[in-house]
């Protein structure tokens, strides 16, 4: 089997399988109940992992949908739901924030915004939200500054809705602004997510060629999200474009510095460059970062022994 093949678990459980053909038809729910099927009855540690990993997006896009439909308490539900299997993605605490936010609980809403910038500083949307949130509470100054930041980090951002949002600041219309503020953090971001959702549905059936090209339109778009990059790093692999995947696992690093699947996979990549004592190291950061990561703690005893 393929290398990321073989990580996506696809062909090792059958409630796997069935769950993964529902996430891919966007059928939520009815993945969430085959991956707690597949979670209760598989004994393959990949596999429950991305089982777990896959549920979590699940809840993610059903919290999402409840954003949209303004259903705010259900929202908060989901990604409550995603965070116990993944408590240190911060996308799911800037989600969380916004749900927050929807439901109009200021001090969760902070709170939660809060621990999405302490996981990844440079989160240009999170940044962004900060930002809002300043000028809010009367402080327009700074608030500029960080949505400044945002933008900077993140280019996507700098679109009409954002030039009119500072031509309102300049007349005053702070309420104007702020509204025009908020459109921003669907600017590019559901693209790039439909993007990256294709590229996975491409690299299970190992269209890697397909795959690579569907993340690089998602990272137009996004190029701080750390995930997809991990993501085409592990596509880069399978097309034997080794240095270009270690890029790409460097950059996740750089944007999340505890991001223990990119550390993991540069640790593979390192390793089919020749360079053992650097994978070594690398394999150990994943392992800092998550001490049950499977092909970290695999690869680390490979090397070690």
């Amino acid at each position: 089997m393929a290398f990321v093949g073989k990580w996506f678990g696809f062909g090792r459980d059958e409630h796997y399988d069935l769950a993964i053909r529902a996430y891919d038809r966007g059928l939520f729910e009815e993945a969430i109940e085959e991956f707690a099927r597949c979670i209760e009855n598989s004994a393959d540690p990949a596999t429950l992992r991305l089982a777990k990993f896959y549920t979590a997006e699940s809840y993610s896009f059903l919290g999402q949908a409840a954003i949209r439909s303004e259903d705010f308490d259900h929202a908060i539900r989901f990604f409550k739901s995603a965070l116990t299997l993944h408590p240190t993605y911060p996308d799911l605490y800037f989600s969380l924030a916004q749900a927050y936010r929807g439901f109009g609980d200021r001090p969760l809403q902070t709170e939660a915004l809060t621990k999405a910038l302490e996981l990844n500083e440079t989160y240009a949307r999170a940044i962004l939200f900060q930002g809002i949130i300043f000028i809010e509470d009367g402080e327009v100054q700074r608030g500029l500054s960080r949505i400044k930041e945002a933008v900077r980090i993140e280019s996507a951002l700098d679109g009409e809705r954002y030039r009119f949002a500072l031509a309102s600041v300049k007349q005053g219309d702070i309420e104007r602004a702020v509204a025009n503020f908020e459109t921003m953090f669907s600017d590019g971001s559901e693209d790039a997510s439909t993007h990256a959702q294709l590229a996975e549905s491409f690299a299970r059936q190992g269209l890697w060629q397909e795959a690579a090209s569907e993340y690089v339109r998602a990272l137009d778009l996004a190029p701080e999200y750390a995930d997809i990059r991990c993501s085409y790093g592990q596509t880069l692999l399978e097309l034997d474009q080794v240095d270009y995947a270690a890029d790409q696992f460097e950059a996740a690093i750089r944007i999340n510095s505890n991001y223990a699947d990119a550390h993991a996979y540069l640790g593979i990549a390192l390793r089919r460059q020749g360079k053992q004592g650097e994978a070594k190291n690398a394999f150990r950061d994943a392992l800092e970062a998550d001490p049950h990561h499977v092909i970290a703690s695999q690869e680390f005893e490979r090397i070690r022994a």
